[in-house]
């Protein structure tokens, strides 16, 4: 099949439906993670709503025991800096895709002048606490360490991220409210841990990338990663046959040959299955270009300003509308928010998958509303 094989905006609409585990589920929640190379997870519960979508009755209290019991799901700084969910094993490829760059607070030391001998041994230090009390919180470190910089202790991560950058931190368990971070080999003492190298660890994310979200430009693909179009270069050049060139509407983009030979077995747009994605879901984050999963008119209304993405409502593989849920006493209110009028058929669908988000959180569902959105 040529390299230069013209995709229509339906089969690339289908494809990263299907590849993202929306048209038919993956096995369990770790495949899923894997298969998206990471669960962005700023928000928590954002994120066991991106594992309900894409895994058999999957449940909070179930990402939960995966996270904290079982510790088979690691909460980690990965692309773009944010926090993701990763499989536990796969702690290694991440850590290596990062190794040996500098985090925003080491730049700022240094472009600060502090002595960098002595913020060694403070990160050191801190790495030494974090093992010897197994999890930390911000607080226990103001109380352990007299007069502190606050820079340290940033909610954007601060010396715990550069500790997650090194592969020795992870989030634990929070305990009063408060984030904790644990050591890797207290919390994880029987793992692995032999990274690769760091260009196999680019390479292989983004094959992963490609698997998940092609096809992809290489704006598409910078932007997702947080690296520039030079190193998605040079990273698809080490992919070698495995990526070729596709055609979208005549511009160029990437794709994973393996998936251009699975091109017919694709399913229509109008026989994908509605959903309920949550507040910043991996098929809303995996492209610059926005157009062929929502209209321009109505993008403002889901990517809001200070970088919120909200929890929208899929329709044929496109964005229709947003929704909500709150919570009133233990009960859950789920609001839906379609763009336009929608057939009484498809509502009836969506009343239903509202229903299973209440049951996702094991709460009675006190109201499924819908409102007009302007």
């Amino acid at each position: 099949m040529s390299s230069e094989y013209a995709l229509t905006l339906a089969q690339v609409i289908s494809a990263r439906y299907v590849n993202n585990g929306l048209h038919t589920p993956f096995a369990d929640p770790l495949t899923a993670a894997r298969r998206l190379a990471g669960i962005q997870a700023q928000i928590l519960p954002a994120a066991g709503l991106a594992l309900w979508n894409r895994a058999p009755a999957f449940s909070a209290n179930h990402l939960d025991d995966l996270l904290y019991q079982k510790r088979s799901l690691v909460r980690i700084w990965g692309q773009r800096g944010t926090l993701h969910l990763y499989p536990t094993t796969d702690w290694p490829l991440i850590y290596a895709m990062q190794a040996g760059r500098a985090t925003y607070w080491e730049r700022e030391a240094v472009h600060n002048g502090w002595n960098m001998t002595e913020y060694e041994a403070f990160i050191t230090h801190v790495a030494h606490l974090l093992y010897e009390y197994e999890t930390l919180g911000r607080s226990d470190l103001r109380r352990l360490l007299a007069m502190i910089d606050q820079h340290h202790l940033s909610g954007w991560g601060g010396v715990f991220a550069i500790l997650n950058r090194r592969g020795l931190a992870c989030h634990a368990a929070p305990r009063n409210g408060e984030a904790r971070m644990a050591h890797r080999l207290r919390w994880v003492p029987e793992l692995e841990w032999a990274p690769p190298d760091t260009e196999t660890a680019n390479t292989e994310l983004l094959r992963r990338y490609l698997a998940a979200f092609g096809p992809a430009t290489l704006t598409d693909m910078a932007w997702w990663r947080g690296r520039t179009q030079v190193e998605i270069k040079h990273w698809l050049k080490l992919l070698g046959d495995q990526a070729v060139r596709v055609q979208i509407d005549g511009q160029s983009a990437w794709w994973l040959q393996e998936q251009l030979d699975r091109l017919s077995d694709l399913p229509q747009p109008a026989e994908l299955p509605p959903r309920l994605l949550g507040r910043f879901d991996p098929l809303l984050l995996a492209t610059r270009d926005k157009r062929w999963l929502i209209d321009d008119a109505c993008y403002k209304r889901v990517w809001r300003p200070a970088g919120h993405i909200e929890a929208t409502i899929v329709l044929g593989g496109r964005i229709v509308g947003t929704w909500r849920y709150d919570w009133q006493g233990t009960k859950l209110i789920v609001t839906l928010r379609p763009f336009e009028p929608l057939p009484a058929s498809l509502r009836s669908r969506l009343a239903t998958l509202a229903a299973s988000v209440a049951e996702h959180f094991a709460a009675p569902l006190g109201d499924c509303r819908w409102e007009t959105t302007v």
